[in-house]
């Protein structure tokens, strides 16, 4: 599983106190919205201390699992819902044609809706990396909405109805572990200005362009999560399409009209946390659509740009952003084996890793070249090795054997806070690595015996099967086939 369905002490405390915000301030309301209901990630990191400090108090939490009476998570996605009402019903309007998605869904746009109008919303660098130097069709826009927010925050002048009333609000539970601290006020003022910021850029969008359809992959920051809620003011869809490994916090609350997800095992996840079955349609992963096409560097290209000559086992190591003795103690186990075995270990690092992998001593164990990418290296590689992250599904992909790499690991906040870090392991998607004797095991199977790797090959089929549709059409023809069954009656030619 992504994260477990049973509710354990750490998703006690944070999704408790989530649903204590919802139920305290939700009247603090803005052009029809909750102003809670768009603060999430910062509350999250607001009340971190306290939920930690907590943890460590045994007859708290069996108080408040006494007082909560919850067991699962589907009743956390079920009492966090809170929808807005239906003001109007935009969705019958014919020249509400467009539709509107985050740049990073800049390139499936272009193959699937290349004719279509369409509002590309650029909200962080991801998106603006990806409609750089493209060249648009006449249909497409683009909306800065980082911008526009960035704006409605500058120009936002003191409400004091609002200050009032959040402080108000904020007496009546002193008593209460978060918003009975002394700073709670002020800073759920402060995040209520944002909310209703974001409101009136995302009222701005729909008053100014022809939207009928969004499509986002997150509900948890903005855009998506002020878009969805405005969609369901306005009666219009709303698609959250899967663009990476999902946790409880991707969908505790959401409340998407549909979602396109990568396959069969995400699917029965998101039924098991209360989305309904009907509200869910597997389409296959969009980044992956094109990875086994092209020209991808070979593994002689790889010992050529490393400077080696010599034929050695190949381990593609993709990196995350674990603390320090995590990813140290991998490293003791890349190190042994390399003392034994044949083996070259090259490094994909992580965008938020901060190990020095540079400074490692060993000569067995290189940084991938620059101008790699994470499938030229695999396709270069022999076999691939993470703990957990998306390397998994295309190493599948490219037929590539796969190491899930089980380090010990106590306790994070936001890295190690429910059963994410073990999905690969329970997923059996490859050989399961918790020490130095099991790598090397592992590798000296894989080298030597027939037996061990077609035993891999199999579970890699299988664990490819179970995550992602695969099967044609494409994942960018599935998506546009969804959103065809909302806009037929929009677009001219019905397809």
């Amino acid at each position: 599983m992504y994260s477990e369905i049973h509710i354990n002490d750490h998703m006690l405390l944070r999704y408790g106190y989530t649903d204590d915000l919802f139920t305290a301030f939700q009247s603090l309301v803005y052009e029809g919205i909750e102003l809670p209901l768009l603060i999430l990630d910062a509350y999250y990191y607001h009340i971190r201390e306290t939920v930690d400090a907590q943890l460590q108090q045994p007859e708290f939490l069996a108080q408040q699992r006494t007082n909560r009476q919850v067991q699962w998570m589907h009743e956390y996605y079920g009492r966090m819902q809170h929808v807005p009402e239906t003001v109007s019903d935009y969705s019958l309007d014919p020249k509400r044609d467009a539709i509107a998605f985050c740049g990073q869904f800049l390139d499936t746009a272009l193959k699937a809706f290349p004719d279509r109008k369409t509002l590309i919303l650029i909200t962080n660098s991801h998106d603006q990396t990806a409609v750089q130097g493209k060249t648009l069709p006449p249909g497409f826009q683009t909306f800065y909405f980082q911008k526009a927010y960035v704006d409605e925050i500058l120009q936002f002048q003191f409400c004091e109805p609002v200050w009032r009333q959040v402080h108000d609000l904020v007496a009546k539970h002193k008593d209460h572990p978060v918003f009975g601290r002394e700073p709670f006020g002020n800073w759920l003022y402060a995040q209520a200005r944002d909310a209703i910021c974001l409101i009136n850029v995302g009222e701005r969008i729909i008053r100014e362009h022809p939207v009928g359809l969004f499509l986002d992959h997150t509900e948890l920051i903005y855009p998506g999560n002020v878009l969805s809620l405005l969609a369901l003011k306005y009666n219009l869809p709303f698609v959250q399409v899967q663009n990476r490994l999902l946790s409880d916090i991707n969908i505790i609350p959401s409340r998407a009209s549909h979602y396109a997800v990568y396959g069969p095992h995400t699917r029965n996840w998101m039924v098991e946390n209360g989305i309904p079955p009907a509200k869910i349609t597997p389409i296959g992963s969009l980044r992956f659509e094109d990875i086994q096409r092209g020209d991808l560097k070979t593994k002689q290209d790889l010992l050529n740009d490393l400077g080696l000559s010599d034929a050695r086992w190949v381990v593609a190591f993709t990196t995350s952003p674990y603390a320090v003795e995590i990813n140290e103690q991998i490293m003791r186990w890349f190190s042994q084996a390399g003392q034994d075995l044949p083996v070259l270990v090259v490094i994909k690092t992580h965008p938020d890793d901060r190990y020095p992998y540079h400074e490692h001593p060993d000569s067995h164990i290189r940084l991938m070249p620059d101008g790699y990418s994470l499938q030229d290296l695999l396709y270069a590689s022999d076999c691939a090795a993470t703990i957990v992250s998306e390397t998994a599904l295309v190493a599948a992909m490219l037929e590539k054997p796969l190491l899930v790499l089980q380090p010990s690991m106590s306790y994070h906040y936001i890295l190690n806070n429910n059963s994410y870090p073990k999905h690969l392991a329970e997923a059996h998607a490859g050989a399961v690595v918790r020490s130095a004797d099991d790598l090397r095991q592992c590798l000296t199977g894989l080298m030597h015996d027939d037996k061990t790797r077609k035993r891999l090959a199999v579970q890699a089929k299988r664990f490819l099967r179970q995550s992602l549709t695969i099967k044609p059409p494409v994942p960018s023809q599935r998506l546009y086939r969804l959103v065809r069954n909302w806009m037929r009656a929009k677009w001219a030619d019905g397809e």
